[in-house]
């Protein structure tokens, strides 16, 4: 029974998880669609772009409604960076649940601490999903953002204005930085300078290598200068950085594998032991000591591997 119930309990917990993907994946279809049917009366000229355009929506974060209080708007900017379209009251209830009802559970099969424990673990579910997914968001943000800046120095030599040619990288851009840039046009149709809407989008997209982008259209703005030679200067400085941090994963690579196995090796050993000589890990599960010994294995193995990508880490 003390076998049982953990893989019942990740059967339990990649079901969430997997319902709660699904469902943020189908909110995002669902925000794209409506934002390319807004975009589609749109003609080329600024002036008719403003005139034609429905009466604005303001802008607010991808998760919904802004909070009233103070102390859920944080968590609902970190929702919004995420990418998770539900609001931080919501969030925050999901997450209660989860650690309640699996507490709930674990308390009918192991004493209160460790139900606890399954409980915390559970509750922090969540948030580790919108951890990962806020940093693949920016990191895909900042992979994508040379591009559309190459796209914009195209656009400007061609003879366009700068309006038009964020709005013909809006149409030509995948997520999520097609989503940003169309909340920078109707900024700036609303009537905000290209620095305020670049210096929004940094706040809701704190990606380092935008800032590079906002401090340099707001120097531009200031002292006056070709927004080419700025746009040009900007993706050579953003992809020479790049193009270090590569080289630093690619140099950090083994030892980060290393960790992973140092980390995993414990778990995987544990479990052919289980299935090979299940007598010979049954007081580990069926005696107090032995779940002692267990909880402290889980708590030193976990802080190896943090102290091991800390070792490894090049900030």
């Amino acid at each position: 029974m003390e076998m049982v119930f953990p893989f019942l309990m990740l059967m339990v917990i990649g079901t969430l998880a997997l319902v709660f993907y699904l469902g943020h994946r189908r909110e995002e279809l669902a925000r794209e669609r409506a934002l390319n049917e807004r975009i589609k009366p749109f003609a080329p000229s600024p002036m008719v772009l403003a005139a034609e355009k429905p009466p604005p929506v303001r802008a607010r974060p991808a998760g919904g409604p802004a909070v009233s209080s103070n102390l859920l708007r944080p968590l609902d900017r970190w929702l919004a960076q995420g990418g998770v379209k539900i609001p931080a009251a919501r969030f925050v209830l999901l997450a209660v649940l989860m650690g309640a009802a699996t507490t709930a559970a674990a308390a009918l099969w192991v004493d209160k601490p460790m139900a606890g424990l399954y409980g915390l673990a559970a509750a922090a579910l969540p948030v580790g999903y919108v951890y990962v997914e806020r940093r693949r968001r920016l990191v895909t943000f900042s992979q994508q953002l040379p591009y559309v800046l190459d796209f914009l120095r195209s656009a400007l030599s061609a003879g366009h204005t700068l309006l038009r040619g964020v709005q013909m990288a809006t149409e030509n851009s995948p997520e999520p930085i097609a989503t940003e840039l169309r909340l920078v046009v109707d900024q700036i149709q609303l009537g905000s300078s290209l620095a305020e809407a670049l210096d929004n989008m940094f706040r809701r997209v704190p990606e380092e290598s935008l800032g590079f982008l906002v401090a340099a259209v707001r120097v531009q703005s200031e002292v006056g200068s070709s927004i080419s030679e700025i746009l040009d200067r900007v993706t050579d400085s953003i992809r020479s950085r790049q193009r270090l941090q590569q080289e630093i994963r690619t140099l950090t690579a083994q030892a980060r594998m290393s960790g992973m196995i140092v980390a995993a090796l414990p778990f995987v050993l544990l479990g052919l032991f289980a299935l090979i000589r299940p007598n010979y890990v049954a007081p580990l599960f069926n005696t107090a000591l032995g779940i002692r010994m267990l909880e402290a294995a889980i708590g030193l193995d976990i802080a190896a591997f943090l102290v091991i990508r800390r070792m490894i880490r090049v900030d």
